[in-house]
C-alpha cells in the first residue's frame, strides 16, 4: 500500500469513529506508517481526514483534530481538513490554515 501512496500529492482518509477517535484500525495504520524507513516521502503531501460518528460533546472533534495534527508535524504534511460527520446528524468541518 505505501508503494501507492508515493504516487500521489494527496492523501485522503476516511475512518468510523469508536470512542471519541479513530478505530485501532487507522491507528495502527499510522504507527506503522510512521516507523517505516522510507516515510520521509510523504513529506509535503496533503491529508483530508473524515470520520464519521461522535460523542455527547465535540471532544471527539478535538481528538481527531489534535491527531491529524500531530501526524502531520511529524510526517511534514500538509493538514488541509478535518472533517466529521456526526451521529447525530451535525456536521463539522474543521479547516486549517494553508
Amino acid at each position: 500500500m505505501f508503494d501507492k501512496i508515493k504516487e500521489y500529492d494527496t492523501l485522503v482518509i476516511g475512518a468510523p469513529v469508536y470512542w471519541y477517535t479513530v478505530s485501532g484500525l487507522l491507528k495502527t495504520f499510522i504507527d506503522r506508517l510512521y516507523m517505516l524507513p522510507e516515510a520521509e516521502v510523504l513529506n509535503g503531501k496533503n491529508l483530508y481526514l473524515f470520520a464519521q460518528g461522535s460523542g455527547p460533546d465535540n471532544g471527539t472533534v478535538k481528538s481527531i483534530t489534535f491527531l491529524a495534527n500531530r501526524l502531520c508535524t511529524l510526517m511534514g504534511m500538509n493538514l488541509k481538513g478535518v472533517y466529521v460527520d456526526t451521529a447525530d446528524g451535525r456536521k463539522t468541518l474543521s479547516e486549517m490554515a494553508i
